[in-house]
């Protein structure tokens, strides 16, 4: 490993001399890795051109890093080096009788080992060496803020001492691979602050979100349970006649259901971003199902006066009866009450390539486009509360919850004054 030395030699830093050709080839090097740490190129990626480098100016030899983790020294770089040696050195504690490399973390210094073969350092290692024609390491800790971070090795096929100038080199080139380290350290702090941050502000978004969902649920069950006090106040305080007894009692059965309906979907809400909603897909006639939610809204429509259409092609889909009958439900009785008095909802089937569709179409008063992203938010009624719509702001987002735990979408699209359109699209059975 004897250098190639020309005429010309220069000092630096006053620690050993390097030829104008090193000086070119460090400078070279360090602007190469300065642009790699700047482009976001890997720890892995920058050491590898480190030791390489270091290579090529310091000829016949095979270098390597390794990093210091959790009081071992783990691999970072040796491109050149065998990869089983690589690997059996791999989680070296540091110690005053460990190789080169450890003894250097443990001291705190440069370790040079001229011959592996007699060196006491290298007892528990010489079989590795004389396997790996290694004749002789030598090796330098890295150092991060004062702390050492790695170590910095040059192996010689035969024993050798290394001169100034390699000295130097490698002096050189471990300060530039403990830039390297410590850039990926910034680099990972940065990011685990930046993650922590995040985790930070989707909590509080959670808090926040349940805070609010808590005070709308209370809301909306506050109504029907004050009902039913009043109700059942009157049968107990009051001398009513047996319709006003009736009517009590209806009220009373009324705010009953519409509380029982409200618990149910926040079940079942709750059961489907959990995961836990069971879902028992199955070929089923999509028409049948549409029949049946027709069945359940058609007292609803009466009321309102509204005309239920239903047009296009049968369809088998894969889904799960019970939950697809409570999708269809749910968007028409919300078509139904959005309705103004005898207008129509309008119900058609459609078959893709790739799906089946099923649309609903209202001519109600369609909902604005700033509030179309609240439209799946629990309890959000986008300011129908006082009006005769009623329900609890759930219907449509429990819809799309179902829609996607069959494997299914639910898109709605709506003009103000000329109504909404809803599509839900089904996987077809393979």
């Amino acid at each position: 490993m004897a250098p190639n030395c020309p005429s010309s030699w220069v000092s630096m830093g006053g620690v050993g001399v390097l030829t104008n050709t090193d000086v070119s080839a460090v400078l070279d090097h360090q602007t190469s890795v300065m642009a790699q740490l700047t482009s976001g190129a890997t720890l892995s990626q920058v050491l590898d051109s480190i030791v390489l480098a270091l290579e090529d100016l310091i000829s016949a030899s095979r270098c390597s890093v390794l990093l210091l983790r959790d009081g071992v020294l783990r691999h970072g770089s040796a491109p050149s080096l065998p990869a089983p040696y690589s690997e059996a050195v791999d989680g070296l504690a540091p110690g005053p009788l460990a190789g080169s490399c450890g003894t250097a973390v443990h001291l705190g210094e440069p370790v040079i080992a001229v011959d592996v073969g007699t060196d006491p350092r290298w007892v528990q290692f010489r079989h590795l060496a004389i396997e790996h024609n290694i004749g002789a390491c030598w090796s330098s800790p890295i150092r991060s803020h004062s702390q050492v971070v790695g170590t910095f090795a040059v192996y010689a096929y035969a024993t050798h001492e290394p001169d100034g100038r390699e000295q130097e080199l490698v002096r050189r080139f471990s300060h530039l691979a403990s830039i390297a380290v410590e850039h990926d350290r910034a680099v990972r702090e940065r990011q685990a602050h930046h993650e922590a941050e995040l985790a930070r502000q989707s909590a509080e978004q959670a808090n926040h979100a349940k805070s609010q969902f808590v005070t709308a649920l209370s809301h909306e069950l506050r109504t029907p349970l004050q009902s039913i006090a009043g109700f059942t106040e009157s049968l107990g305080t009051l001398d009513l006649s047996p319709d006003q007894q009736t009517k009590a009692l209806d009220g009373i059965g009324k705010a009953a259901s519409h509380i029982l309906s409200i618990v149910d979907d926040v079940l079942d809400l709750a059961r489907v971003e959990a995961g836990a909603m069971p879902i028992a897909v199955e070929q089923l006639s999509a028409l049948d199902v549409i029949a049946d939610a027709i069945d359940l809204v058609q007292p609803l429509a009466a009321q309102r006066d509204v005309a239920i259409s239903c047009q296009g092609p049968a369809m088998t889909v894969l889904a799960d009866r019970r939950r697809l009958q409570q999708v269809i439900l749910n968007l028409l009785s919300n078509a139904v009450r959005f309705s103004p008095d005898g207008a129509a909802v309008d119900i058609r089937t459609h078959l893709t390539r790739a799906a089946a569709e099923i649309h609903i179409s209202d001519h109600g008063p369609g909902i604005p486009a700033d509030l179309m992203a609240r439209l799946f938010v629990p309890f959000d009624r986008l300011g129908a509360d006082a009006g005769r719509e009623g329900g609890a702001g759930l219907g449509l987002v429990l819809a799309r919850r179902l829609a996607e735990a069959m494997e299914g979408t639910l898109d709605i699209d709506s003009v103000v004054g000329r109504g909404t359109h809803m599509t839900v699209s089904l996987p077809l059975p393979r």
